[in-house]
């Protein structure tokens, strides 16, 4: 029996020993078999759902590091816990003020924690630049799991599926480069002609925002002279104060997870000149050209 076949029975038994609980009930209990870290107060605040890690026979059933899910290599308990922040709670609840952490728990939690522990004094990971943080961090089998949370969650959420169960297995019966399409396409409006990927500095600029958001609710933030030191990318990619987080951190940052996303979703290359600050698209780009090889 294959990890994810093991994996999926186990939930599937959760599923059926509790008929009454959401999907959403259900997924925030799962996280309780991944990992301690994942049922931390900030999980809690996130989701809206408090679990205690559970220390039973089944204690880190669902912490599988590598499994294949859709084709590739997945950290499928970050993948659960990333589904707890993606999944509806039912009716108007304490998670609807929360939701916005959705991206926070996953990819751009991912990407901005790999800058703040780059750019912290106190941090101990042993690295030379933010971009051998973010190959250390923000890994792929991270960034399926994100992408996998998402594109699950987006399915029992518009109710095209009911069982967490059979969400898995709808998602893993498609290619990961179409999983990956399916992403772009809802969670930022990407627009892809054939396999262009139209307005790629529109996609740059949604996954900057959010990454210079997580950063600000992170201790890190505390050492930022002003949001300047978030938003406004410099003319020069050189100019920048390297002893704090800044806005080429979370540029290499976004750059980092588009290239997953030509690379697996099989999309051209791109070249575009990024937006200076991110949503403000009106304030026009940079000098400079981006090239991501496809």
């Amino acid at each position: 029996m294959s990890k994810l076949q093991e994996a999926l029975e186990f939930i599937e038994k959760i599923e059926r020993d509790n008929p009454g609980k959401s999907a959403y009930e259900i997924v925030n209990h799962l996280r309780g078999y991944t990992k301690k870290a994942y049922t931390s107060r900030l999980w809690s605040t996130a989701t809206g759902y408090h679990q205690e890690y559970i220390r039973d026979e089944f204690e880190g059933k669902l912490n599988i590091n590598e499994l294949v899910l859709s084709g590739e290599i997945t950290d499928f308990g970050h993948f659960i816990g990333s589904l707890s922040d993606q999944i509806d709670q039912p009716g108007f609840q304490w998670s609807d003020f929360t939701s916005w952490t959705g991206d926070h728990t996953s990819w751009a939690g991912d990407i901005g924690s790999a800058i703040v522990a780059y750019r912290d004094p106190n941090d101990n990971i042993d690295v030379n630049s933010v971009e051998e943080a973010l190959d250390r961090l923000a890994r792929d089998s991270d960034y399926t799991a994100d992408i996998a949370a998402y594109v699950v969650g987006e399915m029992i959420n518009s109710r095209k599926q009911s069982s967490i169960t059979q969400a898995i297995y709808q998602y893993n019966s498609k290619s990961y480069s179409e999983n990956v399409r399916t992403f772009i396409k809802k969670r930022f409006g990407a627009v892809i002609e054939e396999d262009k990927l139209k307005n790629p500095a529109g996609l740059d600029s949604k996954m900057r925002s959010a990454i210079s958001t997580y950063i600000q609710f992170s201790s890190a933030y505390e050492s930022l002279k002003s949001l300047k030191d978030l938003a406004k990318l410099p003319l020069n990619l050189g100019s920048e104060d390297n002893s704090i987080p800044n806005s080429v951190d979370i540029f290499k940052g976004s750059q980092h997870f588009i290239k997953h996303i030509v690379k697996y979703g099989n999309l051209d290359g791109l070249l575009f000149k990024p937006y200076q600050i991110p949503g403000m698209s009106w304030l026009g780009t940079v000098n400079y050209e981006v090239r991501v090889p496809g």
